[in-house]
């Protein structure tokens, strides 16, 4: 009786713990997905108009307004800016500048390059440099991917830019972040999003193999006492 009460204990303890990282998991389920946000960073941003956008101004302007959106996945962090959605009205050409990023307790200087200056109706390709204000080092990019296209609006133009950044290279611990950016170049608003690797979930199923683990033990050592 005692080796089937222990059983059912490990039982539920491992489907309690399961049941709940999994909940975290879904939790995230909008942002931390594994690479099927269908984004590519190629100047087209059809790609990013079901995407949730964000107002960047300040309070008292509603005139430089700007269009942001920041998604992750599994591996990566995606950016969309628009200089300008009203058509070139205001400050219109692209802001490579200012961009602070927050992973849990680090802070980044992201600096966007080449995204100035574009032709009208062309896009061209920018780089991405890193500086970590928390370690104070540089990190270095291994895969990040930045375009922007300037469009022509009547007598003006607007420029977006769309960018890719590993979150590998922000050299993390590793585990679902959450990342939030900001630009008061842009405006007062901050950008805010979950993804990275969502660890809880090989957590629990490891829990749950101990938690079994346990009863065997238990059950081998008690055979040894009777016999």
């Amino acid at each position: 009786m005692r080796k089937a009460i222990l059983f059912v204990t490990a039982l539920l303890t491992g489907v309690l713990l399961w049941g709940a990282s999994t909940t975290v998991a879904s939790a995230n389920t909008n942002n931390a997905t594994s690479d099927n946000l269908g984004i590519t960073i190629d100047g087209n941003f059809d790609d990013w108009q079901d995407k949730p956008m964000t107002t960047i101004k300040e309070p008292w302007d509603d005139y430089n307004i700007k269009k942001g959106s920041m998604l992750a996945d599994a591996n990566n962090l995606y950016l969309y800016i628009n200089m300008s959605p009203k058509k070139g009205n205001g400050y219109n050409e692209m802001q490579g500048y200012g961009y602070v990023l927050t992973a849990g307790s680090k802070t980044y200087d992201l600096q966007f390059n080449n995204v100035t200056g574009t032709a009208t109706d062309k896009s061209k390709t920018g780089s991405v440099n890193i500086w970590n204000r928390t370690d104070g080092v540089n990190d270095p990019t291994t895969g990040a991917q930045v375009m922007v296209h300037r469009f022509k609006t009547g007598q003006n133009f607007n420029d977006v830019m769309e960018a890719k950044v590993p979150i590998a290279d922000l050299k993390l611990a590793g585990g679902s972040q959450t990342f939030k950016m900001t630009n008061s170049n842009l405006g007062s608003q901050t950008l805010t999003v979950t993804g990275g690797s969502t660890g809880p979930v090989v957590l629990a199923g490891v829990g749950f193999a101990i938690a079994l683990g346990g009863v065997v033990k238990l059950n081998k050592s008690r055979k040894k006492r009777t016999a």
